[in-house]
């Protein structure tokens, strides 16, 4: 009797075990700060309670970094994969490593579903001009407006080689109006910091006049009172691909497909709104402060060989 209560006790402990690994996922994410992940989990912990989710979060060469040196090493971790561009993506696509999902999703539009449902956006991350209103008084109009002598010195954009957006940026610009565009930008003494979150927080505290930025961000500085505005470039605003994915390797991949699906619910769409950001679901009002008549166009990463131009021009590294 003994052995057999003995035997019972291990079974339901290994049950146990068993049920605490299902009820776990590790996202690895960039493009969305922690405060906006932590709340989106949040929500989804209301409709899922128990449910762990394990978060890594960094700029987008960094998580890709990562995760290349993982694969290498035949360990990677994340259940879902969230990042800025389409790229990698691609990459791990043709080596069969995304699993895909239905695109079974009401009220998605069908270009923010990726071959076939590989990969899907759920938001929309908009790179647009930044303006701190107690440091600029004349407010650019477009992106080529930012070279004039008024602006000299006053312009801050993030690392392209650690930021998504930026790179999503720097493709836009550099293809639509050529490396001479940074050329003159460098001219009129842009900055570079590593990092879109670091340049807004100096950009609300009068550090830098004007930013190239993505719009959630900025949103949430003016959200604490600081004296920003966003000003929608009439060139176009640039909107960056920001997939999810699962990949195959998934411990548990119908519950990644849980928190994936949740993200394109109603309930997700109206947290990234709060947080700043565009919804992709028809039917979800995006913030109150974008222009109807406002013209988006669709980014892509920088090439590697304009990365480099880029880099040389102002004395980065990868």
């Amino acid at each position: 009797m003994r052995v057999a209560v003995k035997t019972l006790i291990l079974i339901l402990a290994l049950a146990g075990m068993a049920l605490a690994q299902k009820a776990s996922i590790t996202l690895y994410v960039a493009g969305a700060q922690l405060p906006d992940v932590q709340a989106l989990v949040q929500a989804f912990n209301q409709e899922n309670p128990g449910v762990e989710v394990r978060v890594f979060r960094s700029g987008t060469g960094e998580v890709v970094a990562k995760l290349r040196a993982e694969l290498e090493a035949g360990n990677p971790q994340p259940d879902l994969i969230w990042l800025v561009g389409e790229g990698f993506f691609r990459e791990l696509s043709q080596r069969n490593l995304l699993r895909r999902v239905p695109p079974t999703f009401p009220g998605l539009p069908p270009q923010y579903v990726y071959e076939g449902g590989k990969y899907y956006e759920v938001r929309l991350l908009s790179n647009i001009i930044a303006v701190n209103t107690a440091r600029v008084r004349e407010l650019p109009r477009g992106w080529r407006d930012l070279t004039h002598p008024i602006y000299r010195g006053r312009v801050v954009m993030a690392d392209p080689n650690f930021s998504g957006p930026a790179l999503v940026a720097l493709g836009y610009l550099g293809e639509r109006y050529g490396l001479g565009y940074f050329e003159a930008l460098k001219g009129n003494g842009l900055t570079v910091e590593q990092s879109n979150p670091v340049l807004q927080q100096k950009l609300a505290r009068g550090e830098y006049a004007l930013a190239i930025t993505n719009d959630c961000g900025v949103r949430q500085e003016m959200a604490k009172g600081a004296p920003l505005r966003i000003v929608y470039p009439s060139d176009g605003v640039i909107v960056a691909p920001t997939p999810i994915a699962i990949p195959t390797w998934s411990r548990n991949p119908e519950l990644a497909e849980r928190f994936l699906r949740f993200l394109l619910s109603e309930r997700a769409q109206r947290v990234f709104v709060e947080r700043g950001y565009l919804p992709v679901l028809k039917g979800v009002p995006p913030p109150p402060d974008l222009p109807k008549d406002v013209t988006l166009v669709r980014g892509r990463e920088a090439s590697g060989e304009l990365l480099e131009r880029f880099n040389a021009l102002f004395g980065l590294r990868r």
